[in-house]
């Protein structure tokens, strides 16, 4: 490895590479105030040429910590979610969701939609923190990345709410769903049935040529990968057992040296 740059912040710096639906890749980073009940927060953006390109300041809430409160707790980082320009509303502005954590209640959170001229563009109150980490999640409740939604624990229960945009697929494969970046390919074809089903479903596929094995992985609504299952060229199908399934929606791609089929969804019903 060698160092191509260093960004001089002080300590408690979190950084990673974001995708953006307008202005492509970017490095966010942060500095956590010394004093989280006291002061805000900045998270700061740069071009991959390390030039700064924008910043949001998170505003300071009585009674509530920034992102130092949570993040100094075992290192997780759980305070920022999702910087877009196109997911939380329909403008083209900069914006990420910050989590508040209440000085005295943990079931007294906040989730604010923070916008680049440090306007709030969305809250949502009485987030609960669970573990060290609030239930705050979005992912695709279509197969293709053009529907998303957000599911939220607070503390008078789960509160879904419908996105007005979308997400790069680079953000979906951890955050929002089961998209990846690793775009379909022609040279792998899949195809199932009975669907829905209540019992065994019969995959067929065809690898790319000259590849030996590839891997199926089956994914819950939410986007969780619950199984995988190795295949090869020998059969060219597999019988899924379906019956251990809860009654819901699944989805299936199928993988092999790099290439992924498109997504297919399964109803599985009891």
């Amino acid at each position: 490895m060698t160092l191509a740059h260093a960004f001089t912040q002080n300590s408690f710096t979190e950084s990673a590479i974001v995708n953006l639906s307008l202005s492509g890749k970017k490095i966010m980073t942060f500095t956590n105030s010394t004093n989280v009940w006291t002061t805000g927060d900045t998270i700061y953006f740069y071009n991959l040429d390390y030039s700064y390109w924008k910043s949001i300041v998170c505003p300071f809430i009585p009674g509530y910590g920034g992102m130092y409160n949570i993040l100094h707790d075992e290192g997780q980082r759980i305070g920022m979610f999702y910087p877009s320009e196109t997911l939380f509303n329909t403008d083209s502005l900069l914006e990420i969701a910050v989590f508040y954590m209440h000085q005295l209640d943990d079931t007294g959170g906040k989730i604010l939609v923070i916008n680049e001229n440090g306007s709030i563009v969305d809250s949502i109150l009485n987030v609960v923190l669970f573990t060290q980490s609030p239930s705050f999640r979005v992912y695709a409740v279509d197969t293709i990345g053009t529907a998303f939604q957000a599911l939220v624990s607070t503390s008078t229960g789960i509160k879904v709410y419908n996105l007005p945009g979308t997400l790069p697929c680079e953000q979906c494969i951890d955050r929002s769903g089961i998209s990846s970046n690793t775009q379909p390919q022609n040279d792998i074809k899949t195809e199932f049935s009975p669907n829905p089903s209540s019992d065994k479903v019969k995959i067929t596929f065809t690898l790319p040529k000259d590849i030996k094995r590839g891997e199926i992985q089956l994914f819950n609504s939410f986007g969780t990968l619950i199984k995988s299952y190795q295949v090869d060229d020998h059969f060219g199908y597999i019988l899924l057992d379906n019956s251990q399934l809860k009654a819901g929606i699944y989805y299936y791609n199928v993988i092999a040296n790099g290439s992924i089929s498109e997504t297919q969804k399964l109803v599985v019903i009891k």
